[in-house]
C-alpha cells in the first residue's frame, strides 16, 4: 500500500494543507508545535474515524481536533493498494461515516460492511489490519517512545507486552492481576470480608434464620384459624339450641294458659250439670217426671265427662316442662356463648398479631429471593472472570508457544543488524522479563541497557511484526522515533529501514535536519516535504 495525497481543509491548528506522497523515504519536516502529531492523527482517523468517546480523557478526540478556526471539519486522502487499484477517502468528520471512491470515481461506499459504533469498515476489509494492529505496528508516534524516557523500565515493559500479547499496551501478568483484583472487589472469595459475595451470604443465612423462626407462626397462624373457625361453629350451635328453647318456653307458656281455659270450662260444665239437675227436680212434680227427667241429666252429666275425658287427652305434652329449668338452660347456654366469644376475641387479637409476623415472613421471602438472585449473579459474573482468566491464559501460551518464538527471531535479526552484531540474541521469559545476550555469552536484564539500544528493540519489534498484521505492505509511519539514537545508530535503522522494509513506504516526521544528513551521507534517496512553506 502506497499513501498517494493527503488533503486536510479542517483538523486541529491545520487548515487548508495539501501533502504528496511519494514511494520509498519520505521526510516531512516541521519545527515542534508544527502540527506534525496532528497530521499523523488525521491519517489515523481518516482510515478508522474519529471517536467522541472520551475513554478516560479530559476530551474526546473529535473534540480534541475540532478546526481551531471557522473551518469544514474535514478532508480527504488517496491510496493505492499493492493490485494497483487506487482509492480515494472523504471524510465529513461530522458525519458518522465517508465516502469511498474507487479510481473511476465511482461511489462504492455501499459495498463495505457497517459496523453500528464505527460505521464503515473499509479500511480493516481492505488491509486486514484493525485500528489497535494498524496503530501497534505501522504507526511509531513521538509519545511512544518520548514520555518513557524517564522509566526506562516502562519501555521494557512495553516491548515485553509487545513479545508475549502482540500489543504493547496490554501485560498477561498486569491483565491476569487486574482481572484477579476486579474479580476480588466485585465478587470476593470465602476468604474475604464485606465483598459482595460475603455480604449477600450473610444476608441470606440472617434471612434464613429469621424464617425459620417466623415460619413458627405460620403454622401457629392455621392452628388459630382452625380454633377461630370451630369455635365459631359451637357458636352457631348453641345460638340454634338457644332459640329453639325459646320456642319451647313460649309454648310451655302457651299451654299454660290453654290449660287454665280447659279448668275453666270443665268448672262451667259441672256448674251446667248441677243446674240440671236442680232444675230437673224441681220441675219434676211426680216420680214419674223425675224418672222422665232424671235421664236427661244422666246423659248431660255423661256428656260432661266424655267431653272432659277428651279434653285431657288433648293436653300438650309441653304443659308438663318446667318453664324454670328452660330459663336455666338459657342462661348456661347464653354463658357458653359468651365464653366462646370471648376466646374468639382472644384469637382474634392474636390472629391480628400473627398477621404482623407473616407479613415480616413475606417479606423475608422476597428479600431472600432477591439475595439469591444477586448471588446467581455473582456466581454467573464469578465464572465469566474464570473463563475470562482461561481464555488469557489459553491465548498467551498460543502466543508464547507459536508467535513469541517467530517475534523473538525476527527481533534478533533486527537487533543484530543495527547494532552491527553486537547484540544478536534475546530471550523474553516470565520470571526475568526481556533479557539480552552480551559479547561475554552472559544473559542480562534489558534495564542495563542504554536507553538508546532500548529504543532500537522497541522500534525493531514494532517492525518486526508488519508481516503479521496486514496483507499488504503498510506504510510505516515515524514520529520523532528516532530522537535517542546517535549518529551511528540512525545510519544502521535507516539502511535496515531502506534494504528490509523497500516494499513499505516510509514517512519520517521531523524537527531536525539529521535524517536528511544521514541519508545524503548513505546515498539514500528520499522525499522533502516542509510544513512551513
Amino acid at each position: 500500500m502506497k499513501l498517494d495525497t493527503i488533503k486536510i481543509n479542517g483538523f486541529g491548528k491545520i487548515k487548508n494543507k495539501e501533502i504528496k506522497l511519494k514511494d520509498g523515504i519520505n521526510i516531512i519536516y516541521g519545527e515542534n508545535e508544527s502540527g506534525k502529531s496532528t497530521i499523523l492523527k488525521f491519517i489515523e482517523s481518516m482510515l478508522y474515524g474519529l471517536s467522541k468517546n472520551k475513554n478516560g480523557k479530559n476530551k474526546s478526540d473529535f473534540d480534541r481536533y475540532q478546526p481551531w478556526e471557522d473551518l469544514e471539519f474535514s478532508g480527504k486522502i488517496k491510496y493505492t493498494l499493492q493490485n494497483g487499484e487506487e482509492y480515494e477517502v472523504f471524510r465529513e468528520f461530522k458525519k458518522k461515516n465517508p465516502i469511498i471512491y474507487n479510481s473511476f470515481n465511482e461511489d462504492i461506499s455501499k459495498q463495505f460492511k457497517v459496523d453500528k459504533s464505527t460505521g464503515i469498515s473499509f479500511f480493516e476489509e481492505q488491509v486486514g489490519a484493525d485500528r489497535i494492529s494498524f496503530c501497534n505496528t505501522a504507526m511509531i508516534r513521538q509519545q511512544e517512545i518520548k514520555l518513557e524516557k524517564a522509566d526506562t523500565n516502562a519501555m521494557i515493559q512495553k516491548i515485553s507486552n509487545l513479545v508475549t500479547t502482540g500489543d504493547d499496551t496490554i501485560s498477561f501478568k498486569k491483565s491476569i492481576e487486574r482481572l484477579n483484583k476486579m474479580q476480588n472487589e466485585r465478587i470476593g472469595t470465602q476468604r474475604t470480608r464485606q465483598k459482595p459475595i460475603n455480604i449477600v451470604e450473610s444476608n441470606i443465612r440472617n434471612l434464613l434464620e429469621n424464617k425459620k423462626e417466623l415460619s413458627l407462626y405460620h403454622k401457629n397462624a392455621e392452628n388459630s384459624a382452625k380454633d377461630y373457625e370451630k369455635i365459631d361453629q359451637e357458636i352457631k350451635v348453641l345460638r340454634a339450641q338457644k332459640e329453639n328453647l325459646k320456642q319451647t318456653k313460649q309454648s310451655v307458656n302457651e299451654n299454660k294458659i290453654q290449660n287454665m281455659e280447659q279448668k275453666f270450662k270443665k268448672k262451667i260444665c259441672i256448674f251446667l250439670l248441677l243446674f240440671f239437675i236442680i232444675t230437673a227436680v224441681l220441675l219434676s212434680a211426680t216420680l214419674k217426671m223425675f224418672a222422665i227427667a232424671i235421664i236427661p241429666v244422666i246423659l248431660a252429666i255423661l256428656d260432661g265427662f266424655v267431653i272432659m275425658k277428651i279434653n285431657a287427652s288433648f293436653e300438650p305434652k309441653t304443659a308438663k316442662l318446667d318453664s324454670y329449668q328452660i330459663e336455666k338452660e338459657l342462661e348456661k347456654i347464653e354463658a357458653k356463648i359468651n365464653d366462646l366469644k370471648l376466646q374468639n376475641h382472644i384469637l382474634e387479637k392474636e390472629k391480628s398479631n400473627l398477621d404482623e409476623k407473616l407479613e415480616k415472613l413475606a417479606k423475608i421471602e422476597e428479600d431472600l429471593e432477591e439475595q439469591n438472585e444477586i448471588k446467581d449473579e455473582l456466581i454467573s459474573l464469578d465464572m465469566s472472570f474464570n473463563l475470562a482468566k482461561e481464555c488469557l491464559e489459553e491465548a498467551y501460551d498460543e502466543m508464547k508457544h507459536n508467535i513469541s518464538p517467530k517475534f523473538e527471531r525476527r527481533l534478533c535479526e533486527i537487533i543484530a543488524e543495527i547494532t552491527e552484531n553486537k547484540y544478536q540474541n534475546i530471550s523474553v521469559n516470565d520470571e526475568t522479563g526481556l533479557n539480552i545476550e552480551v559479547e561475554n555469552g552472559a544473559y542480562l536484564p534489558v534495564e542495563n541497557l542504554s536507553v538508546g539500544t532500548i529504543d532500537e528493540m522497541y522500534l525493531s519489534l514494532r517492525l518486526s511484526m508488519l508481516a503479521e498484521v496486514s496483507k499488504e505492505d503498510l506504510p510505516i509511519f515515524l514520529d520523532e522515533s528516532f530522537a535517542y539514537f546517535d549518529n551511528q545508530r540512525l545510519k544502521n535503522m535507516l539502511c535496515y529501514l531502506q534494504d528490509k522494509n523497500y516494499n513499505h513506504q516510509i514517512i519520517i516526521f521531523t524537527c531536525s535536519n539529521r535524517e536528511e544528513i544521514a541519508l545524503n551521507e548513505l546515498k539514500i534517496e528520499y522525499h522533502r516535504i516542509d510544513l512551513e512553506k
